[in-house]
């Protein structure tokens, strides 16, 4: 057992980043030793090693990093990955099986290798690939600026790009003008006003945005990354759950991404701004709402799969039981415990839509008593069964 073997193992335990260790070209560790029929980061050896330096890492389609870390002169290497700065999606995971042949059989297993795996962001790769460096060449490196990842050419023509463009504008005229056309659309995701952001869609406006790329696919991409972030915030601030915004957002971010036209991309961005306003007005909170009443919807929110009470949020938000129950119904209306059983019933709703989950898996994945109850309460509200609305969604 070599040095680097050890310190492999060691590494692995403290950040569970997959690793796989060469020696001469023979494969010394895999970690985790998952028994998987498949490897997802072994087929990308022969593109790293062919970039020919010490260092290298490549970003797949569906954004998983792997780097290669390779000292010639005593023969050892480190493979890294993947590694994932968001968890895949269902189709992420679909699109993942068609690029590595993996069975159908076995989707359940890859799932469960990502949701072991933990994320890391593009910045914090880079630092485990110059770790590894270290430890493989006793010697420190940048490896952002080795592998280009920020130029210094890059950074110094910001400037002199802002200074031309400034100049151009003002001698056409040709200012942006989409400020308060943001404004416009982004107050109705604020409050939740689907019909009147459909309205606002409805009439003309001559926009002139900023050149944000170099061609038009590009261009409109990055508009759309721009809008689904703008669109995220107001959508927290109009009482979506933080967690759901930010997931909707990486869904959104990664989708548009996949389209090759603009039509498509258009279409994607509309939906997106109906979509968030849709789940804003489904929350239904206050836009004065005090901060433990707020604290106490995105805790509910965010533990719809969980059998949580009224006591649960009052000792999440630091409250007594009865102080609490007391403020949500003066600020809201309606009673705590009935705002849980609204929010696990509008998850059902949503898991009905667009899984295949069964309705005795939806039932205890949403933590009720029973099946039976599940759909008493569900008719109860939606007057009808759960069953029915699957069929009305059209979805399966």
């Amino acid at each position: 057992m070599d040095h680097i073997y050890s310190f492999c193992k060691t590494l692995y335990n403290c950040i569970y980043l997959p690793i796989h260790y060469y020696r001469n070209d023979r494969l010394e560790l895999v970690l985790p030793d998952t028994g998987f029929p498949f490897d997802l980061a072994a087929p990308h050896l022969p593109a790293l090693v062919s970039d020919g330096r010490p260092v290298s890492y490549l970003v797949t389609k569906e954004f998983q990093y792997f780097g290669l870390i390779r000292n010639q002169k005593t023969g050892q290497s480190v493979l890294l990955g993947p590694v994932i700065s968001i968890l895949p999606s269902e189709t992420s995971i679909r699109n993942i099986m068609r690029e590595y042949s993996i069975s159908s059989e076995y989707r359940e297993w890859l799932t469960e290798l990502y949701q072991f795996t933990p994320v890391y962001s593009f910045h914090q790769f880079c630092h485990f690939l110059a770790l590894f460096y270290q430890e493989l060449f006793q010697d420190t490196i940048d490896i952002e600026a080795y592998l280009n990842v920020y130029t210094d050419a890059e950074n110094t023509s910001v400037a002199s790009l802002h200074a031309a463009k400034s100049y151009d504008v003002r001698e056409t005229e040709l200012f942006h003008n989409t400020y308060h056309y943001e404004q416009m659309y982004l107050d109705y995701i604020r409050s939740g006003n689907v019909e009147g952001l459909k309205a606002f869609f409805s009439n003309a406006f001559s926009i002139q945005a900023g050149r944000l790329a170099d061609n038009t696919l590009r261009q409109e991409k990055n508009i759309m990354i721009v809008s689904v972030t703008l669109a995220t915030r107001c959508a927290i601030e109009g009482g979506l759950d933080i967690e759901s915004a930010y997931q909707l957002s990486d869904i959104y971010i990664q989708e548009s991404e996949k389209v090759q036209n603009t039509d498509a991309l258009y279409r994607l961005q509309y939906s997106m701004l109906l979509d968030f306003t849709r789940r804003v007005a489904q929350a239904q909170i206050p836009l004065d709402a005090t901060s433990d009443i707020y604290k106490s919807i995105q805790y509910i929110k965010r533990h719809t799969n969980q059998a949580i009470t009224t006591s649960d949020v009052a000792a999440y938000v630091g409250k007594s039981r009865s102080y609490l129950s007391r403020r949500f119904k003066k600020e809201l209306g309606f009673q705590m415990n009935e705002f849980i059983m609204r929010c696990k019933l509008e998850e059902a709703k949503s898991l009905l839509t667009y899984t295949d989950k069964s309705i005795s898996e939806i039932s205890s994945y949403l933590c009720f008593s029973s099946q039976a109850y599940f759909q008493n309460v569900f008719k109860k509200k939606f007057g009808i069964t759960p069953n029915e609305y699957r069929r009305q969604s059209g979805s399966h």
